[in-house]
C-alpha cells in the first residue's frame, strides 16, 4: 500500500473516529451494534426443508460473533394466492433467529421488476412499494424495533433522482405503520460506494445506509455463468488477490484466454486491472462511505460482500474477506456477508458446518 504521510495517516483516524462516534450516536445503536458482524440468509424459504439453514449452523456462527441476519423475501411469493402462508413463514422465522439471539433485517429482495415500474410510472411503483411493505410491516410490526429493521429495496434498478424520491417516500408510508423500526435504504443501482457519495440522506434520524461491494467484480464473481452466454466473466478462473496487469499471472492468463479464442474475456481482464487488485483500493471505497457517513451523521453498513467460491483460488478468497473485513470494521462500518451456503457461501459443503478458513479470515479474534 505504500506509506502515508503522517499528516494524512492522523487525518484518517480522526474520520474513523468521528464514524465510531456516529455509530455511537445512532437512534437505534442497540440494532446497529450487532450489524457489526452479519450474513445474508438467503434459502430460508427452501422448498426442501433439508435445503434450509438448520439450528446448528446459525449456533455455530452466533459462536463466531456473528450477531445479525439479513433475510432476503421474494417478492413473488407476497402476492398471489400463497401470499399469507409466505407472511406466516416469514414471521415464524424472524422469531426463529431471534430465539437464537440473532437481530434481522428483513430485505424486500424483488429482482428488476420494481424499477422497471418505478421508471416506467413512479406513482404506480410508489403504490407497489407500498402495498408489499404494508403487508410485510403489518406482520412485524410487534416485533421489538432493537431486534429487527426493514430494508426498503435490494439493489434498486433506477436512476439515482428517481429512487430519491421513491426511497423517501415509501420510508414514509413504512414510519406510519413502524414508528420506532429502523428502515434500511441503499443507493439506486448495485448499491455502490460512488453512488452512496452523491446521495442525500433522508429527513429521518432512524434510518441505515447500506452498500453493497465486490470489488474488483472480476476477482469476485470470475467465473460467474448467470449473465448469459456471451458474458466473458464467466470465462474467468483462478484469479488471483492482490494482483495487477504486470503479474506473470495475469499475464499467463489474458495469453492463454487469447490463444482459446477467448479475446472478449481477455479484454475484460486488462480493462479490469487497469487499477490494481489491492487493499489500497479497497481503503480508497471504504473511505468513501466513512466520509459519507461523517459528513451527514449518518451510520452507513456493508451488508452485502462475497466471492464466488467454484474457480476462485482458495487463498485468494480468504485474503480478499479479511481484506474486506479489516477496512470495514477499521471505519466503523458493519458488514453481512453474501452468502451463506449457495455459491457465495461461509458453510463448509463437506461438514455442512461454517468454514474453518472463512471464519479466521472474517472472525479472527
Amino acid at each position: 500500500m505504500g506509506l502515508v504521510p503522517a499528516t494524512s495517516a492522523a487525518q484518517s483516524a480522526e474520520r474513523d473516529d468521528q464514524a465510531c462516534q456516529v455509530a455511537a450516536r445512532f437512534a437505534n445503536h442497540a440494532l446497529l451494534g450487532t450489524m457489526r458482524r452479519g450474513v445474508n440468509l438467503p434459502g430460508w424459504d427452501h422448498e426442501d426443508a433439508s435445503q434450509r439453514p438448520n439450528m446448528a449452523q446459525l449456533e455455530a456462527l452466533y459462536a463466531h460473533g456473528f450477531r445479525h441476519i439479513r433475510l432476503p423475501l421474494d417478492e413473488r411469493k407476497l402476492e398471489g394466492i400463497g401470499a399469507e402462508a409466505y407472511l406466516d413463514r416469514m414471521f415464524e422465522e424472524v422469531v426463529f433467529l431471534l430465539s437464537l439471539d440473532y437481530t434481522v433485517s428483513l430485505d424486500l429482495h424483488a429482482g428488476n421488476a420494481i424499477g422497471g415500474i418505478l421508471e416506467a410510472d413512479r406513482q404506480a411503483g410508489e403504490e407497489r412499494l407500498a402495498a408489499l411493505w404494508g403487508a410485510i410491516a403489518a406482520r412485524v410490526r410487534s416485533i421489538d424495533p432493537r431486534k429487527l429493521a426493514v430494508e426498503v429495496l435490494n439493489e434498486p434498478e433506477v436512476g439515482p433522482e428517481t429512487w430519491q424520491e421513491a426511497a423517501a417516500r415509501t420510508a414514509a408510508a413504512i414510519r406510519e405503520i413502524l414508528p420506532q423500526h429502523t428502515i434500511i435504504i441503499g443507493p439506486a443501482g448495485p448499491q455502490r460506494h460512488e453512488t452512496l457519495a452523491g446521495m442525500a440522506p433522508l429527513d429521518d434520524a432512524n434510518v441505515i445506509y447500506a452498500v453493497h461491494y465486490y470489488d474488483p467484480f472480476a476477482f469476485t464473481h470470475q467465473g460467474a455463468d448467470w449473465g448469459g452466454a456471451d458474458d466473458p466473466i464467466a470465462d474467468l478462473k483462478g484469479l488471483p488477490f492482490p494482483a495487477n496487469l504486470s503479474d506473470p499471472v495475469m499475464q499467463e492468463q489474458m495469453a492463454a484466454l487469447k490463444g482459446a479464442g477467448k479475446e472478449r474475456a481477455a479484454k475484460a481482464l486488462a480493462d479490469a486491472l487497469d487499477e490494481p487488485w489491492d487493499e489500497a483500493g479497497m481503503a480508497a471505497a471504504l473511505e468513501t462511505m466513512r466520509d459519507w457517513s461523517v459528513a451527514h451523521e449518518r451510520p452507513v453498513i456493508v451488508n452485502e460482500f462475497g466471492v464466488l467460491s467454484h474457480v476462485a483460488p482458495r487463498g485468494a478468497r480468504l485474503d480478499w474477506l479479511a481484506a474486506v473485513r479489516r477496512q470495514a470494521e477499521q471505519r466503523c462500518i458493519g458488514w453481512m456477508h453474501w452468502d451463506f451456503q449457495d455459491g457465495f457461501g461461509l458453510i463448509d459443503p463437506e461438514t455442512g458446518m461454517p468454514d474453518a478458513g472463512i471464519m479466521q479470515a472474517l472472525t479472527p479474534d
